[in-house]
């Protein structure tokens, strides 16, 4: 017989946490509850799994930290969905609602059943709205039930997810100097920011370009020519990707153009997940060399200019920041300091990976452009415009 509602038993929890008292939260808890709380990867099965999660929750926070109910709803008696905050010493922690829904037990009158989720600290607005159009047709793809690719490709691809989880928590979400140095997205500083910003507006080296013209309408950011290079580099790289997702017949239906839209901007954050989706499909065999046009021509010519510009502005550019040793002395300087040269490094070293996977599905193996596949930029530039 159910002894309390649950409306009084999630209270008792929350007010026990909060009072650092595991014994007396957990005796609530049915020994085959299901707690799901979206900050971790799997769920919590069982009232021991769950008494690890609450011991571990409160060991590793500050004792003045509590759990605030905001709001709770009591239609039912054995259902309730709450709106809660997280204050420290009573002042209101950001980024620290959350909602929850929690399910007693008819038979024992305990709790069965939680699901917690957390205000996310990154908030991409209505970039979520691209992402989920990026991301359902993976999904549908992932999910299909004729897929059956081969043992290899499955290992692959688990190998590609994990990069990809790796690549975006360590480059991106991982704590200032912790795995790498520098700091993360979350904690950017404002010159990191104006860094990224002046990279952007020398993309491709246009306005440094107009301005040596003499035509100085808006004036070109003076970046150091090492990073400069290395930005337009990638991005001259990733640039010429476009045919070559294009004439990839592996992954059907999908985004293509979208997807490479963001990947100019965000490299392998997205290009990675394609990658890892791409080895679930079956394997194509090309038999008949891609018909190339005008567009792959633009894309090799212009990815091979300014690839070539890039190389040459590290040795060119900018002379007021001293010779080709002195620039490259400070290029090294900032990637064992800067996470944004780490990330463009990595996305470089990726990108020649890459190319040989796509060049190889595309190019038949008995054609004589083949071997260009494994000449990092170049090769891929050369294969567009001949």
């Amino acid at each position: 017989m159910i002894q309390k509602t649950a409306k009084e038993i999630i209270e008792s929890i929350y007010q026990a946490i909060n009072n650092r008292d595991i014994e007396q939260a957990i005796q609530w808890v049915d020994d085959d509850c299901l707690y799901e709380d979206m900050n971790f990867s799997q769920p919590f099965q069982g009232k021991e799994a769950v008494k690890t999660l609450f011991q571990e929750s409160c060991d590793n926070v500050p004792d003045d930290l509590k759990f605030i109910i905001d709001e709770i709803t009591t239609e039912d008696p054995l259902k309730v969905g709450i709106l809660w905050h997280v204050e420290l010493d009573d002042i209101p922690l950001p980024n620290g609602r959350g909602v929850s829904f929690y399910r007693i037990s008819e038979t024992t009158g305990k709790l069965i059943f939680a699901r917690d989720i957390v205000e996310p600290p990154l908030k991409p607005g209505k970039l979520s709205f691209l992402i989920i159009r990026l991301v359902t047709p993976l999904v549908r793809i992932f999910l299909a039930k004729d897929s059956n690719p081969p043992k290899t490709q499955l290992i692959l691809s688990k190998i590609l997810w994990f990069l990809a989880g790796t690549y975006i928590y360590v480059l991106l979400c991982s704590s200032p100097n912790f795995i790498l140095p520098g700091e993360s997205f979350w904690a950017i500083q404002p010159e990191t920011i104006t860094e990224v910003l002046n990279e952007s507006l020398n993309f491709f080296f246009i306005l440094p370009i107009l301005n040596s013209l003499g035509i100085s309408s808006m004036e070109s950011p003076v970046v150091h020519p090492a990073i400069e290079a290395q930005f337009n580099f990638a991005e001259a790289w990733i640039f010429m990707f476009l045919p070559l997702l294009l004439a990839d017949k592996r992954v059907r239906d999908f985004p293509k153009l979208a997807l490479w839209s963001v990947a100019m901007f965000l490299t392998n954050v997205f290009l990675l997940p394609y990658m890892a989706f791409r080895f679930k499909q079956p394997i194509l065999e090309t038999k008949e060399e891609p018909k190339k046009g005008i567009l792959e021509r633009i894309f090799g010519w212009m990815g091979l200019i300014v690839g070539v510009t890039a190389i040459s502005w590290l040795f060119i550019g900018r002379p007021e920041f001293g010779d080709v040793n002195q620039k490259i002395a400070y290029f090294m300087t900032q990637l064992n300091s800067s996470r944004v040269v780490i990330a463009f490094a990595v996305d470089i070293f990726l990108f020649a990976i890459f190319q040989i996977v796509l060049m190889s599905s595309i190019i038949p193996s008995n054609s004589p452009q083949r071997p260009l596949r494994f000449i990092p930029f170049f090769g891929l530039a050369f294969w567009l415009i001949i």
